[in-house]
């Protein structure tokens, strides 16, 4: 009986764990203001086009320091790459899912908050 209840356990932290989908040829990425008629908040837009019949993720904003406003976007090798002065950050298929909840988990944060984040979860490869 206890082997039939962790089966069902086992399969679906197996799904958890498969790869997002994450097509670089068509993703579009940019930094945008997160609440325009307040004119605070930064956020990082991701969009994705999707085939007909595939399913995944279409748009994803991820919240940034606002310090980052003057942060130089760029993909490669399929990573999309923050740098901020002298320092760069990350965003791919490996952390996106984990970047995202810590971003989202327990509501707003602060630019310190954001960048503990996204040094945590997005500085070095």
């Amino acid at each position: 009986m206890k082997k039939l209840f962790l089966l069902p356990i086992l399969l679906l932290s197996i799904t958890a764990k498969a790869e997002m989908v994450w097509k670089p040829e068509s993703i579009s990425y940019e930094l945008k203001q997160a609440h325009k008629l307040l004119g605070i908040g930064l956020m990082l837009e991701l969009n994705q086009s999707l085939s007909p019949g595939e399913y995944g993720w279409k748009q994803s904003r991820l919240d940034v320091p606002e310090s980052w406003a003057s942060a130089q976007l760029e993909m490669r090798e399929g990573t999309i790459y923050i740098t901020v002065g002298t320092e760069e950050y990350y965003v791919n298929p490996t952390n996106k899912g984990a970047l995202s909840f810590a971003i989202l988990n327990g509501g707003n944060k602060t630019d310190a908050q954001l960048l503990e984040i996204w040094t945590k979860y997005a500085k070095g490869t």
